[in-house]
This record gives structure tokens, C-alpha cells and sequence, in this order.
């Protein structure tokens, strides 16, 4: 049976800590198992419980501010680790089965190289709504029958399972990196680059005893340190899921797929995972992205409006254009040159910002058009858009539209009743207002 080592880092969380403990204790099934906590110089009693725990190796490191990356480095390199690491946060439980059930998954093809779980505060793929409190939760890991993965681009870093051999091949964790979530997912990429797999185990639970929304803490130290090392601006780790809920095809047909400005393949990933039989295929701006993606696709360096791609004519089932079309010169040209690579009846799915959201009305109101770095009025966006002016545009080029889907944001108090103030001045519909961005699918037309 392969070692796993448990690591867990912590300040302050000695509560947490002995939930955690107690869960390995009840749950753990595996038969050579080390736990290794590491106490980040915490003042709420920790170092006098830990220390007289017998079955945990206890380290006391005073160092402030130590970077996540170097902990782990350290604590390997001191402790001379052999086996799996398991590097979990001090607040998360485990359930029945979830370590062996994990390494089942680690093991299932030899390309695999790290692993995750599902838990109540993980996001996308990685979270399960199944289970309301830790009763629950331990219920419904005992009820699971079958085996359950599915690849993905980028792990959360609450509990994630790196395979021993996967470690020595790519090393230490960049100690120039703060936080644990960003390491990991620098880490996630370096295992990219190696044509390394990583895995969500779908049957392992884990339960994060705070019960509240693991969402990610902007480090702006992080995220800039990441931007110089990868060369990328965006870090899209999980597909854009009201693109690919578009695809009306069986899961099981053989398909064509081009995704116009994939950055790192994410939504790619996620429809070969939902399409086995597909082919996808990728063009991309940004070379480092598109050497991401590449790993899970055909992708081409290529700017869209030079409509030179390599692909032949009426190749596509599908042409995706996520957040694309509003930074074009010419998004008119563009779908007519993509009309030319769909085969008949192929369709373009398209996601478009609306310009007339409430919250561009409301600044308009009070005199401001402030471009931001991301968002409806994204400073590189060139062409703004609202309902009618997309359904013309795409009747123009020859499409006829068959789909037209709305993502809907909360709104404030105030923004609702501007809408009915608006409403009673123009009879418009109050969705043109609430929507956020309008999802659609276009079917060539071959009149």
C-alpha cells in the first residue's frame, strides 16, 4: 500500500484542528498514513494540546509571513518524506472512505497526477449541495456505490493530493508565492506543461466544518507574481458552463468544435469531458495561454480577424465566441468569415455583454461611462451591444438565431426601482435591463 503523508498548516485554528484530527482518526483507510501539522507560531493554545497528541509528528515554526510554498518544501525536505501528500486545510473533516477513494482515483491511469475531492465549500466542480451539516455528509459518503471523476484544469486547495512520483518530477513549490492558493495553482499548470492529469473525485467528501463559501481572496501580490510567470492576464480555470449548456448534440455523437479566443482551454476541457467522441479545436491571441490549452486541444496562435485559419471550409458543428465579438474591429467580418468554416445548419454560440444593464443606465443617468478592467464596460471592449442590436447583427451575416438565453445578476433596491421609473417612459421589457450578458446560438443559413 503507498504512503500518505497528511499536511496540514495552521494559525490559529486549534478548534478546527482537533475536528480535523478526529476525523482522520474515525475515517482514515489507509494503512500507512502520517499526519504532519504545522503550527504557523499560533497563541490560542495549540503547541500545548498538539504536543501531547502521540500520533501526529508536531512542528513549531516561528517564522512570520513564511510563504505557503516554502512551509511544504521544508517540512518535505526535513522530514524526508516518502509517499503521496495530502496537503489539507486545518477546518476541513473527512468522511467514510474519501482517502482511499481518493487514491483509487490518483491510481486510475498513470498520467494522473494530483487529485481533489467535492465538499460543501468548494466551487464548480469540486462542490457538492448534497449534504447540509457533518452527519450529512458522513450519511451520504456511506451511500455512494460507484466510482466517480472527471478532469479538470485547476484544483482548490483545501485538500489536494499530489502523487509521490509527481512531486519528485516537478519539485518544490515556488517559494515566491504567498498563499496556498495560488501555489497550488501555479503547481496545477507546471503539472499542465508535463502532460500531467488532474482529477476531482466525485465519491470522496470532505466536510469544511466553518460551512460558508471557500470563495477565493484576491492577493494582488499573488495574482501579479502569477501574470509575470505564466505571461497570461486571465487565469480561466473552469469552463464557461452557459456556453456549453448551448450544445444540443448527444453526448455521445462525434463533433466539431472551435472555441475564437480559448485562453487556457478550460471550457474545451469541459466539453471533451461531457463529449468524449468530439474534436475540439482552439485559436488563441495569447501564446502562453494557447500553449495551456494546447494540452487539451488542436489550438492555433491566431488573431480571428485576420480570418486565415487552418481549418477547412464547413468543418464546424459549432463556432464558440465567448466574450469575443465586443472586442473586435469588425465582429460583422468575423461571423461572416466563420459562416464560411460551419458546416450546413452548423451554428455559432456566442456570449455578448448588454450595454443597456441597469447598472451602465444608472451611471449614464448620473453623466459617467467609467471603463474598468473587466466587466460590461471592460476597457478593451470596442463594440457594445444590446438585444436588438444583436439579433440585426446576426441577421445581417446570415444567421438565423434559435436560442437566445440571459445570465441575470442580483441588482441592488435602487436599480429595481429605476427599472420601474424606466418602464413607465419606454414599454420595454424589464429582462433588457436585468440582463447581464446574453448567452445565444446562431444557425448558419443557407438561403
Amino acid at each position: 500500500m503507498q504512503n500518505m503523508n497528511i499536511i496540514i498548516s495552521t494559525h490559529n485554528q486549534t478548534e478546527y484542528v482537533k475536528l480535523s484530527l478526529q476525523s482522520i482518526r474515525m475515517f482514515a483507510d489507509i494503512d500507512h498514513l502520517s499526519v504532519i501539522l504545522i503550527d504557523n507560531n499560533s497563541t490560542d493554545g495549540l503547541q500545548e494540546w498538539a504536543t501531547e497528541q502521540t500520533d501526529i509528528t508536531y512542528i513549531f515554526n516561528d517564522e512570520e509571513n513564511m510563504p505557503y510554498g516554502r512551509i511544504i518544501n521544508q517540512v518535505h525536505s526535513m522530514l524526508d518524506l516518502t509517499g503521496d501528500l495530502l496537503l489539507l486545510d486545518p477546518h476541513f473533516m473527512l468522511t467514510p472512505a474519501c482517502l482511499s477513494r481518493m487514491i483509487s482515483t490518483l491510481y486510475e491511469q498513470e498520467d494522473i497526477g494530483a487529485v481533489g475531492p467535492m465538499s460543501n465549500s468548494f466551487t464548480y466542480y469540486q462542490k457538492n449541495v448534497d449534504f447540509s451539516d457533518y452527519e450529512k455528509a458522513v450519511w451520504c459518503a456511506g451511500q455512494i456505490q460507484e466510482s466517480a471523476s472527471q478532469q479538470v484544469m485547476v484544483l482548490a486547495s483545501g485538500a489536494f493530493l499530489i502523487r509521490e512520483d509527481v512531486f519528485n518530477q516537478l519539485g518544490d513549490f515556488d517559494e515566491s508565492i504567498q498563499t496556498s492558493t495560488y501555489a497550488i495553482r501555479d503547481y496545477c499548470f507546471r503539472m499542465i506543461e508535463k502532460n500531467i492529469v488532474l482529477k476531482v473525485c466525485k465519491t470522496a467528501l470532505f466536510w469544511d466544518a466553518r460551512n460558508i463559501p471557500s470563495l477565493i481572496s484576491p492577493n494582488n501580490f499573488d495574482e501579479k507574481r502569477l501574470e509575470e510567470k505564466w505571461g497570461m492576464h486571465y487565469f480561466n480555470s473552469v469552463g464557461n458552463l452557459h456556453l456549453i449548456n448551448t450544445i444540443k448534440h448527444n453526448h455521445s455523437d462525434s463533433i466539431n468544435i472551435l472555441e475564437i479566443g480559448c485562453d487556457c482551454g478550460a471550457t474545451l476541457l469541459e466539453i471533451k469531458n461531457r463529449y468524449p467522441n468530439a474534436n475540439v479545436y482552439g485559436s488563441e491571441l495569447n501564446e502562453k495561454a494557447a500553449q495551456i490549452a494546447s494540452h487539451f486541444a488542436t489550438v492555433t496562435v491566431n488573431n480571428i480577424e485576420d480570418a486565415n485559419l487552418p481549418y477547412d471550409d464547413s468543418m464546424f458543428d459549432y463556432i464558440i465566441l465567448g466574450d469575443v465579438l465586443e472586442h473586435l474591429h469588425d465582429p460583422q467580418k468575423t461571423l461572416q468569415y466563420c459562416k464560411t468554416l460551419l458546416k450546413d445548419n452548423g451554428c455559432i454560440i456566442a456570449s455578448i455583454p448588454n450595454l443597456m444593464h441597469i447598472s451602465v443606465m444608472e451611471d449614464l443617468l448620473k453623466g459617467y461611462f467609467t471603463y474598468t478592467e473587466t466587466g460590461l464596460l471592460d476597457k478593451t471592449h470596442i463594440h457594445f451591444f444590446t438585444y436588438y442590436e444583436i439579433v440585426r447583427m446576426f441577421q445581417t451575416c446570415g444567421y438565423q438565431i434559435k436560442d437566445m438565453g440571459n445570465v441575470v445578476l442580483p441588482i441592488t433596491e435602487k436599480q429595481i426601482s429605476l427599472i420601474k421609473q424606466l418602464s413607465s417612459i419606454y414599454d420595454i421589457p424589464r429582462l433588457m435591463y436585468e440582463t447581464f450578458q446574453y448567452v445565444l446560438c446562431a444557425q448558419k443559413s443557407n438561403t
